[in-house]
């Protein structure tokens, strides 16, 4: 086991705090890896399980290489260099995609995709905007709460939120758009039997029964085949034009790179 205070844990000129064969583990190489500690007991206890996995991870690379069959090892080898390879073209390409690429989609730039594939943001399923709110039964302030969830203007927002401990569940974000299961899950009297009387669009219902009294409306829905609504599709619509423009400048760098490669005899075919 290895003890050492908090103070010493600062870098040391080559000391050695394992080996395993001819590979050595050095104090530098532990304090890049435990950077704050605790307590004493803390970094005591962090350093000797990092200095057990370490040599187990040495032996069990010794013993690999010692018994792998040859041909296993070369394919290895290879795997590695490949992997090594990929990691520094993909960290190159993020730097320059960073660096060069417009993040800004305009809002023409999404309004002519869509355009050009509406088919693809055609709901398969019907989508409502609601507010809601289920009271305690006999609760002192419903008359108020109901006026203000009906006419709903920014006073009444904020005045029906400073009562939401008041109520049993609720739903004042509106502008959420929420498919049938989610509507049956968050609204209590909702449910597959009565979900067409009560989802139509600007109607305003008031519900009572032992469980207490329920307000609910129905601010907007979307049937089936309509358009999906902005909230829904504008960011996807960004994310496949910004992967598209990283394609198009990383294909065009790549080509670059190749013809410039050519032009200097850098990159020669024999």
């Amino acid at each position: 086991m290895i003890s050492f205070s908090c103070e010493r844990l600062v870098p040391d000129n080559e000391e050695v705090l394992a080996r395993v064969g001819s590979t050595y583990l050095y104090r530098k190489d532990l304090n890049r890896q435990l950077n704050s500690f605790v307590s004493f007991s803390d970094s005591t206890l962090k350093a000797n399980i990092y200095i057990d996995n370490w040599a187990r991870n040495q032996l069990l690379n010794q013993q690999a290489k010692l018994n792998l069959p040859e041909s296993d090892i070369k394919a290895l080898e290879n795997l590695v260099k490949e992997y090594r390879q990929d990691l520094y073209n993909n960290t190159y390409r993020k730097v320059l995609l960073n660096k060069y690429i417009d993040t800004l989609v305009s809002i023409p730039e999404i309004n002519s995709f869509l355009f050009k594939n509406k088919e693809i943001f055609k709901l398969k399923a019907p989508l409502y905007q609601v507010r809601y709110i289920h009271l305690p039964p006999g609760n002192v302030d419903q008359y108020e709460i109901q006026r203000s969830f009906q006419r709903f203007n920014n006073l009444d927002q904020k005045f029906l939120d400073s009562l939401s401990f008041q109520y049993y569940s609720y739903l004042l974000s509106d502008s959420l758009w929420l498919n049938k299961n989610n509507l049956t899950t968050k609204v209590r009297f909702i449910n597959q039997d009565n979900f067409d009387k009560y989802t139509k669009k600007s109607q305003f219902f008031k519900i009572e029964d032992t469980m207490g009294v329920y307000l609910f409306f129905v601010k907007e829905f979307l049937r089936k085949g309509d358009l999906a609504p902005s909230t829904v599709f504008t960011p996807t619509i960004k994310k496949i034009l910004l992967n598209k423009r990283k394609l198009d400048f990383t294909k065009e760098f790549e080509k670059d790179i190749l013809q410039d490669a050519i032009q200097s005899n850098t990159f020669e075919i024999y």
